[in-house]
């Protein structure tokens, strides 16, 4: 079997925080029925800055294009 190339990516501590708090919130959902915890709109944007970088380092084209910075897919 081939040996996999690596992705590694660095996160500053609020990024890896939200990240904890985000699958761990997905883990009790997918085992107790627990109802995910909406993010704040930082935790949002944090995390999907994660989510581009992971992408591009991984190689995956961004399923549904770039948006431009100063317009959000967030509706509140």
């Amino acid at each position: 079997m081939p040996e996999e190339e690596e992705v590694v990516l660095r996160l500053d501590r609020p990024t890896a925080t939200s990240l904890a708090d985000l699958v761990y919130n997905v883990g009790e959902h997918q085992a107790a029925g627990m109802p995910i915890a909406k993010l704040s709109i930082v935790d949002s944007e944090r995390l999907g800055r994660l989510l581009r970088e992971l992408w591009a380092a991984s190689g995956v084209p961004v399923p549904y294009g770039e948006v431009p910075k100063t317009k959000s897919r967030r509706q509140i």
